[in-house]
Formats: C-alpha cells, sequence, structure tokens
C-alpha cells in the first residue's frame, strides 16, 4: 500500500519541480518587462518635462505680466480717489465761497 502511494508522490515531486522552475522563468520575464516598462516610463517623463519647461517659463512670464498689470491698475485706482478727493474739496470749497 505505501508502495503504491510513494508512485505518484514521486512522480508529483519531480513535477513540482518543472514547476518550480516555470515560475522562475516567467518571474524572470515579468522582471524583465517591469524593468522595460520603467526605463520607457523614465524616458517619457524627461521627454515630458523637456516640451513642458517652455510652456512653464511662458507661464511664470503671463503670471508676471499680470502682476504687473494689476499693479498698474491699483496705481490708477489711488490716483482716481485722490483725484475724487480733491474735487470733493473743490466742489466744497465753492460751495463755501458761494454761500459767503
Amino acid at each position: 500500500m505505501v508502495c503504491r502511494s510513494s508512485l505518484p508522490l514521486g512522480k508529483i515531486m519531480d513535477y513540482i519541480q518543472e514547476d518550480v522552475d516555470a515560475m522562475q522563468a516567467e518571474l524572470q520575464g515579468w522582471r524583465r518587462e517591469n524593468k522595460e516598462h520603467a526605463q520607457a516610463l523614465l524616458q517619457e517623463q524627461r521627454a515630458t518635462d523637456r516640451a513642458v519647461e517652455p510652456l512653464k517659463a511662458e507661464l511664470a512670464e503671463l503670471e508676471q505680466l499680470i502682476k504687473d498689470h494689476q499693479d498698474k491698475i491699483c496705481a490708477v485706482k489711488s490716483n482716481i480717489l485722490k483725484n475724487e478727493e480733491k474735487i470733493q474739496k473743490m466742489v466744497t470749497g465753492i460751495n463755501f465761497s458761494s454761500r459767503t
């Protein structure tokens, strides 16, 4: 009985080694493919960075232009407020002088 049971067990042991070898080969294939994809990803990232760099520079320039225009707008608003104050003082002065 033991002999009859040990024969299939021996064959299974033979197949286990073949399965382990096949799994090792498959693992190596997956590792190789992973490395290839990692390198391709790195190359694409570098290409993307090179393509985006001029756009980043343009964006920085546009942001600076926006800030400059906002500063000019603030300066004009300040002048408008000062002129309104002057006009108000002049109107008040005219009203005061016409009453006397």
